[in-house]
């Protein structure tokens, strides 16, 4: 069964690369010039006065680190197209499992960036003074706990575009809104005023990337994190599971 699993992510990598490694490279400028102004703000912040609980190291290690990993800070699958290119009856043809199919897509869609992008700056961080290396070891279960969270988040808001059959478009918008800035991938908790990072960190959309990230750069203890990260998990995969059972007879019933 694994095998499957293989030659669908080999496929996808496939695919993301098909027309050649040149067609990558407006994304992978995007992302390199997405970091010149962030991180420039982040030190105009805290030269400024500001008293931010992270230092300027940890907020250019948190932003860096963000953009090498941005597909899997906040996951987002082809399931957000679901319902206006039929890409859901293809799935339920196939001889897999539907989460499993997804899942081994997305992974594999990954690769070609993970290469061409994020083990390269990785590289170069020393070279911006860029503190690259994570405090602990902990960062590997958070960041894996990440992914697999941002994939249950992933079928949820899917049972959603169902729920609300023809606007798909409008479910990702908002989608994207309500992640951006409740993740913590934007901007960092700790950095929130108000002291809003006591209790935002404990919502659902908390242990996504920026759960890891904070770990990552040290402004968070694993003791923090990794148990409300596999709360979170087990509440939003059994939920998850659930409403995508009865989404997808509803699905069925309206014609796919």
């Amino acid at each position: 069964m694994i095998n499957k699993y293989i030659a669908t992510a080999r496929m996808a990598v496939q695919g993301k690369t098909g027309g050649g490694v040149f067609y990558m490279f407006p994304e992978i400028i995007m992302k390199a010039v997405y970091l010149v102004p962030v991180m420039f703000i982040w030190k105009t912040l805290v030269e400024s006065g500001y008293e931010a609980e992270m230092s300027v190291s940890q907020l250019l290690s948190y932003t860096y680190v963000n953009v090498l990993l941005a597909d899997m800070m906040v996951v987002y699958t082809f399931l957000s197209a679901w319902d206006y290119d039929t890409r859901s009856m293809e799935m339920f043809t196939r001889p897999l499992p539907v989460f499993g199919q997804v899942i081994s897509r997305t992974i594999g869609e990954w690769i070609p960036m993970l290469l061409l992008f994020s083990v390269p700056m990785f590289m170069a961080a020393p070279m911006l003074k860029i503190r690259i290396l994570p405090g602990t070891l902990w960062v590997i279960p958070s960041l894996m706990l990440s992914v697999s969270l941002g994939f249950a988040f992933e079928f949820l808001f899917y049972c959603v575009t169902v729920r609300l059959r023809n606007v798909s478009w409008l479910t990702y918008v908002i989608r994207s809104a309500v992640t951006s800035f409740f993740s913590g991938t934007v901007i960092p908790f700790k950095i929130l005023p108000f002291g809003m990072d006591r209790w935002i960190n404990y919502q659902p959309f908390g242990s996504l990337g920026g759960a890891f990230l904070s770990l990552y750069v040290g402004s968070a203890r694993a003791s923090e994190i990794i148990p409300v990260q596999i709360f979170w998990n087990i509440v939003i995969w059994i939920a998850a599971a659930a409403w995508f059972q009865k989404s997808r007879e509803r699905m069925v019933s309206f014609g796919g």
